[in-house]
């Protein structure tokens, strides 16, 4: 069977989605034959994600507390040193942190889909499993679509959702992120799901954030007002688009 790049799902409304195997990018058609590129969740709530800068600032400052002591005279060659330490913090720190938290989100997913994967034997890996397993199971968690492809027809936006859960007596989206905590743009995307969802008549109720990279950070997205923010920031990029300032599509 030959390789096939593009992937496609038939949506409620009539139109026709496909979208790359890699995750690189959605395209819509009403007719089968002139596919037209939306733009993804993720690349719209990209205009608010500064968080990464105002982090990676932060890790240079904590190294030069650590290399920098007052009256300390330096030579040449151990200030190129330091400064060259410092353009490398983040990523010394990003590493360390990534690790675990791709650990753990890997295991999550997993566990979330139903796959009964082997419990971590590592702390905290294995703390923060099962802190998750018992807030899962005490909400009576129970999956109900798991990277399911989204699209809105009216507002022209697509994008994957990790997983689409019954908890607590609602249908809930649950979006996984390897990040120390839910960031603003995170919100939005819950918000952009749960958008897309009903327009496919999935009766969305509630959302939640669940960070994995410093711990078990759950943080649940007030859904109606996430979706309105959302809707904002893509008029704003509809409109950045107009003066050629945002990327295609």
């Amino acid at each position: 069977m030959a390789y096939q790049e593009w992937l496609f799902k038939n949506h409620p409304s009539g139109w026709r989605i496909r979208y790359r195997r890699d995750g690189r990018g959605y395209e819509v058609s009403q007719d089968g034959h002139g596919w037209h590129p939306v733009p993804s969740v993720t690349q719209i709530t990209g205009l608010l994600n500064k968080n990464l800068h105002e982090w990676a600032v932060r890790q240079v400052v904590e190294y030069l507390k650590g290399e920098l002591v007052p009256g300390l005279v330096l030579t040449p060659e151990e200030v190129e040193r330091i400064l060259n330490g410092a353009s490398q913090a983040h990523r010394m720190a990003s590493q360390a942190a990534a690790s675990r938290g791709t650990t753990l989100h890997a295991w999550a997913e997993a566990y979330l889909k139903g796959h009964n994967p082997p419990w971590p034997e590592e702390e905290p890996l294995r703390s923060m499993a099962l802190g998750l397993a018992e807030w899962w199971e005490g909400n009576g968690g129970n999956r109900l679509l798991s990277e399911e492809v989204v699209f809105h027809p009216g507002h022209l936006y697509a994008g994957r959702v990790d997983l689409v859960a019954f908890l607590g007596g609602r249908v809930v989206v649950l979006d996984l992120k390897t990040s120390p905590r839910a960031y603003p743009e995170h919100l939005l995307q819950v918000g952009a799901y749960a958008l897309a969802l009903r327009a496919e008549g999935v009766a969305v109720e509630g959302g939640f954030v669940l960070a994995l990279r410093e711990g078990l950070s759950l943080q649940e997205v007030p859904l109606e007002e996430a979706a309105q923010a959302f809707l904002g920031l893509l008029a704003v990029r509809r409109f950045l688009r107009g003066l050629g300032l945002a990327p295609e599509p």
